[in-house]
């Protein structure tokens, strides 16, 4: 690869890693215990538009290691908290995501809507096991806390990603 296309790549990587940064630290409460983050759609809009999985896992993996240090996480927060399984699930994803997005699917909401929902299943069973673990609850409970109320709007994130992605020129996204 020459050295602008390295650039160019790696300034691509990090205006994504500083939005999913500026854009997860903000969350949307809808209730007592209900707080709706843009991190997953963040983190689909990058996996859906990123020309190798190694990216996203680079810039999901920097969250994470950023996370810990510097309250960039949902609700101005760092550190781990019962939540970081999420956060975890999100390089977890990267992978799926990535691939599963690549499949032979000439319908591309169809091709991304599928890497979308089986990267968001990861993301329940990570972050609903980290949970679990972390505050010592049944494996139900977890589910109940942390998946159930969420689900509405984290098919909402992945229609939106969709959306979004599918109106972003393919010419720009190749490097």
């Amino acid at each position: 690869m020459d050295k602008a296309k390295q650039i160019k790549r790696m300034t691509r990587n990090a205006i994504m890693l500083a939005l999913l940064c500026i854009i997860g630290m903000f969350s949307i409460p809808l209730g007592t215990n209900i707080k709706v983050s843009l991190q997953l759609l963040m983190v689909f809009i990058i996996g859906l538009t990123s020309v190798s999985f190694i990216d996203t896992f680079i810039i999901t993996a920097l969250y994470l290691v950023i996370g810990l240090f510097i309250p960039v996480y949902a609700g101005f927060n760092a550190g781990v908290s019962p939540t970081f399984g999420f956060v975890i699930s999100f390089v977890v994803l990267s992978f799926p995501l990535y691939f599963l997005n690549k499949l032979p699917i000439k319908n591309q909401f169809i091709r991304m809507g599928i890497a979308c929902l089986v990267s968001l299943l990861i993301c329940y069973i990570v972050g609903s096991i980290f949970l679990m673990l972390y505050l010592k609850l049944s494996i139900e409970k977890a589910l109940l806390i942390s998946v159930v109320p969420y689900i509405p709007f984290d098919i909402a994130k992945i229609i939106i990603a969709t959306l979004v992605v599918s109106v972003l020129p393919r010419e720009k996204l190749k490097i």
